[in-house]
């Protein structure tokens, strides 16, 4: 009996810290069997844009972020010709920076234009990831989905 009692102790305080220690983002989850990087690689969707309160994700609604977990990112903008096959958009890397609570994504668009956008992440799940950052003193929000 005295060891399912220190068992059941040991388990209580596991329990009660553990949650504690892996919950990295506001907004969760507070475990997960993936790494971070697996949770942030893939094919993501715009599911929510918010510029400064205004609802903007009409304008995403062909756009997507490819996420490759070599670094290498590609914002896809559109179809031509309303093609799905044919697309076009702007290349880049990302990666994670400020002890993984951030995600910096550096775009190279053409040979003397570039940009760098450092997103703060509040939500970083397998399929679901939300992200916000800002500019001019405008909040922007990024609410981003991809398929299991």
């Amino acid at each position: 009996m005295q060891k399912f009692k220190s068992a059941a102790l040991l388990f209580m305080i596991v329990l009660l810290t553990v949650p504690a220690s892996c919950k990295k983002y506001d907004d969760g989850p507070w475990f997960s069997i993936y790494s971070r990087k697996e949770r942030a690689t893939g094919n993501w969707y715009f599911e929510l844009v918010r510029e400064d309160g205004e609802d903007l994700t009409e304008e995403y609604a062909d756009h997507n972020l490819n996420m490759r977990r070599n670094g290498f990112l590609y914002w896809i903008q559109g179809y031509r010709g309303n093609n799905p096959w044919d697309t076009y958009g702007i290349q880049g890397e990302w990666k994670f920076i400020n002890s993984d609570r951030q995600i910096e994504m550096f775009f190279n668009v053409g040979v003397r234009e570039e940009f760098t956008l450092v997103w703060d992440i509040t939500r970083l799940a397998y399929a679901d990831m939300r992200l916000e950052r800002y500019e001019d003193g405008k909040k922007i929000e990024w609410r981003l989905w991809k398929p299991y």
